[in-house]
């Protein structure tokens, strides 16, 4: 069962705003004004209240036109960013860094591109035991573990994302230097237990 807007006896529809579909009712006993205001598909109102006067009232719909349209400004650019160009390009390597009482490091290597999707493959890693039950690993490209999957990529953050597994999303690692046309990556902690 659909629940419905609670709109009290004697309110009438008084404001609609289309572009944030934002509705006042109002209502007027014994010198008192009283609205209620919804926004979009709610049915929980966002506001209900009493006022002293049309003009507060009329100041509140204002504020809260303007406060809509901001939210629904920031969600269309972030939508927009998600979906930007990546730039993403074979051999480009992910990371992932995950775990509760471990830290564990994977790495994925961009083995095709189409649009926002990318096909990654995980790659083994050198790993260098420094401490007890933890140590330094870096990717090791081309060195394939696993089948490929696809992922889309989001820009959300300014730079490219995606979403692993459930655990882990990936950030691409790029390398601190190149000799020769190899690429060098930067060591990072790792930590297991049994």
């Amino acid at each position: 069962m659909k629940k419905e807007r609670y709109i009290p006896a004697g309110y009438a529809l008084s404001y609609i705003h289309e572009g944030t579909e934002f509705v006042v009712y109002q209502h007027e006993q014994e010198g008192r004004l009283y609205a209620i205001a919804y926004a979009g598909k709610a049915t929980r109102p966002l506001w209900h209240y009493r006022f002293k006067s049309a003009e507060s009232l009329a100041k509140q719909i204002e504020e809260s036109v303007g406060s809509l349209e901001a939210r629904k400004a920031a969600v269309k650019a972030r939508r927009a960013a998600r979906y930007a160009a990546h730039g993403l390009v074979g051999g480009e390597i992910f990371r992932t860094c995950w775990g509760y009482d471990q830290t564990n490091v994977e790495y994925y290597q961009v083995v095709g591109v189409k649009g926002q999707l990318v096909e990654l493959c995980e790659v083994a890693q050198m790993r260098e035991e420094t401490g007890f039950m933890s140590g330094e690993c870096a990717p090791v490209p081309g060195q394939f573990i696993g089948k490929p999957f696809t992922r889309q990529v989001s820009m959300e953050s300014g730079s490219p994302r995606v979403k692993i597994h459930q655990s882990a999303y990936g950030y691409l690692e790029s390398p601190f230097q190149v000799i020769s046309g190899v690429p060098i990556y930067k060591k990072r902690y790792f930590s297991y237990y049994a």
